[in-house]
């Protein structure tokens, strides 16, 4: 032990330092484990379940970073966990593969002997970490790709460098079906957690893992204190949540970033699609994740019932339709019976297309229940992190560095420094007026509102004719929210003569009939070329299903004003540039990044939040489960409905005036593009707007 490698974290004004020495662990040139300050190797976690069938169960991957004096015993490491099932390698043909096998045949397969669980191993011997890095070879961790056009495997790597030179462990898990990993990758299981919940448990000293895939020799976590942050976007800020709602011993923190709570209303909304088309089986998401396809240690018989798996889960969803069904979604609800003991920064992008912003509200709701601890900050931005070290850009929070936020918060959760991580607000929000500034709030939910109610009478009738009504993907949010068509009526609020901040979900309440179309599928043409399964949902059931109604909350000006929002078909993209070069920091010798600003938009309009509702599922609400029943449209029998759109903190400026918009179907989420008419009855259009102050009066909505 030398004085490099005997360091221990220093903390300072409540935050680690960047005390521990650097080393690339991407190339055996650079990366010698006998010297590097960073040591690296995998473990391989042994689960409760024999997903693969071979009598054993299954271990899972499980890569490691830390600095070497922790190796050495110098001290105990926290650790930062990230579970992200696309790090190990993925499958980019997905659009294709669903295709190729769209036609192919396979016997039943029993999801339920996927929960088997033989008697767990007995270790031959034992290893320590320091053993087990001396013998690491980065191509464990660093390689081709095979099913990403050879793009490098654990891209990721270099993501939490920033925590790395400051004393902090982090770890990487792919979970079940992934190359290094047995078992099957099976989307928003409780199994697919548990994988995740096992390297917990092991990180914590509560469960065995291996030095190899042969599961002989055990090797413990005898650098690590016990506690555990979990952190990570999308997929990897969706397990996040998903463990800690198991209250998993070990797991003290979580850092959700754009992560899903409910699985169901990722994909759907009260009975209707809300997602990508040719992406709405879950089963392509598990293949996408599959990179068990790529591991040279695969079996012939190990991919037969991968691909078995596969086509059942797809069979399974086929007869959910759009709707909820409590056996095939319950398990991906996270937000019931949750178990919590942890705390939370729930971090999200109020113009996220792609995981709903109702998702943090559901992440966040749940922890108030439990009573613990829980903060958001929400910035104006799209599907991202504030802070991407592969684009090395990030964008400032309030003033300070994200990263310097999320140490600060993982300092005082994970190695108990007293600072003021818990006194940050409850909600910090990035103002949609000027992004400066950010704001603050004690709760998310408010307790006054502003009710919006038609004053007109009478019916409009709104088709699906996309032609005469001008509109296709790339021009939706424009024709929707500027003007009136055969397929959207606008109820339009007068001029406003204050600002007014939306903070909450909206629900909006109509009364609506079917007015004409041959049911039950009304003619529906695959016109985002979908696959044939995929084109299947909503019909194969044999129910009428996905009857859509598109409502949209807009704000509307005379003159064009700034507002950020998406700007591609998609709506995955908000337009950023480059403020400061190396405005970005990150100490111990690593390299800064540049500090990014969002490029406003200048437009008349602004979608400020949006949600699809099925006409069948009349008693549906916000909580999922409520989608579970369906009826039958009848032509002329009106119902009465409650959209809840999509949570959102927004300011409409004073001289400004608010849309309830009303339309049919949504090119950008259409799976099969169908011929109906809807007749909506104009005076039981109304709209109850959660905001931050007490406003006197109602406001009429008129065409």
């Amino acid at each position: 032990m030398n004085d490099k490698t005997c360091r221990k974290p220093v903390f300072e004004n409540g935050m680690a330092q960047p005390v521990f020495g650097f080393t690339d662990g991407k190339t055996g040139t650079d990366y010698d484990p006998e010297t590097s300050e960073i040591v690296r190797y995998s473990v391989y976690v042994e689960t409760d379940y024999d997903m693969n069938g071979d009598g054993q169960r299954d271990l899972v991957k499980a890569f490691v970073q830390l600095p070497r004096s922790a190796a050495e015993g110098g001290y105990r490491a926290a650790s930062i966990f990230e579970a992200r099932p696309y790090c190990a390698g993925v499958n980019a043909d997905g659009y294709d593969h669903m295709k190729e096998v769209e036609n192919d045949e396979y016997p039943p397969f029993d999801m339920d002997s996927l929960k088997n669980s033989p008697a767990p191993r007995v270790p031959e011997g034992e290893m320590t970490a320091l053993e087990c890095a001396a013998k690491a070879d980065p191509s464990e961790w660093y390689y081709p790709d095979e099913g990403n056009d050879n793009a490098m495997c654990y891209e990721v790597l270099d993501n939490y460098n920033y925590y790395l030179v400051r004393g902090f462990a982090v770890v990487f898990s792919a979970g079940y079906g992934t190359r290094g990993s047995e078992g099957i990758e099976y989307t928003g299981s409780d199994l697919e957690r548990h994988a995740f919940c096992c390297v917990v448990e092991w990180l914590h000293g509560d469960r065995k893992a291996y030095t190899g895939p042969d599961g002989r020799i055990e090797t413990k976590a005898d650098w690590s204190n016990g506690n555990v942050a979990m952190t990570g976007r999308s997929y990897a800020g969706t397990m996040p949540f998903a463990a800690a709602v198991t209250g998993v011993p070990g797991l003290k923190t979580i850092v959700p970033v754009a992560g899903i709570a409910d699985w169901y209303s990722f994909l759907n909304q009260q009975g209707a699609q809300r997602y990508w088309p040719q992406e709405m089986l879950m089963s392509f998401l598990a293949y996408f994740c599959s990179s068990k396809y790529h591991d040279p240690e695969a079996t012939e018989a190990d991919l037969k019932r991968i691909a078995h798996f596969h086509q059942q889960f797809s069979m399974d969803q086929l007869q959910c339709g759009f709707d909820y069904d409590e056996k095939f979604w319950g398990e991906g609800n996270y937000t019931r019976n949750a178990d919590l003991k942890c705390s939370a920064l729930i971090v999200h992008g109020l113009n996220d297309e792609n995981v709903s912003t109702k998702q943090f509200e559901m992440m966040y709701d749940t922890f108030v229940q439990a009573g613990q601890t829980v903060k958001l900050l929400l910035h104006q931005g799209p599907h991202m992190t504030p802070t991407n070290p592969q684009k090395n850009q990030g964008f400032l929070i309030d003033g300070m560095l994200y990263d310097d936020i999320l140490n600060r918060w993982f300092s005082h959760y994970l190695y108990d420094v007293e600072n003021d991580a818990e006194e940050m607000p409850n909600v910090l929000v990035q103002s949609n007026v000027d992004q400066q500034v950010w704001e603050k709030a004690d709760s998310w939910h408010t307790e006054h509102s502003v009710m919006l109610e038609s004053r007109e009478e009478g019916s409009t009738v709104l088709g699906t004719d996309w032609a005469d009504a001008g509109i296709d993907a790339g021009n939706f949010d424009r024709q929707m929210s500027t003007k009136s068509s055969s397929m959207n009526q606008r109820y339009l609020t007068e001029t406003l003569t204050e600002d007014l901040t939306i903070q909450g979900s909206v629900r909006v309440d109509f009364t609506a009939a079917l007015e004409s179309g041959d049911a039950p599928d009304f003619g529906g043409s695959n016109v985002n070329g979908a696959d044939k399964l995929s084109a299947l949902l909503g019909t194969a059931s044999g129910r009428m299903d996905d009857v859509k109604t598109t409502v949209l909350l807009v704000d509307l000006a005379e003159q064009a004003f700034d507002s950020f929002q998406t700007v591609d078909d998609a709506r995955n993209v908000v337009n950023t540039e480059v403020v400061r070069k190396g405005g970005i920091p990150n100490g111990g010798g690593l390299p800064a990044f540049d500090e990014i600003a969002f490029e406003p938009v200048h437009e008349t309009y602004k979608v400020i939040t949006r949600a699809y509702l099925d006409l069948c599922n009349p008693a549906s609400g916000y909580a999922p489960e409520t989608a579970a029943e369906w009826i039958s449209l009848t032509k002329g029998e009106a119902h009465d409905y409650h959209v809840y759109l999509n949570t959102q903190r927004y300011t409409v400026k004073a001289g400004h005036r608010l849309a309830v918009v009303i339309g049919t179907e949504d090119p950008v989420n259409c799976l099969l593009h169908k011929n109906y008419e809807i007749c909506i009855q104009d005076e039981s259009v109304r709209a109850e707007l959660p905001v931050t102050a007490a406003v006197t009066g109602t406001m009429d909505l008129k065409k």
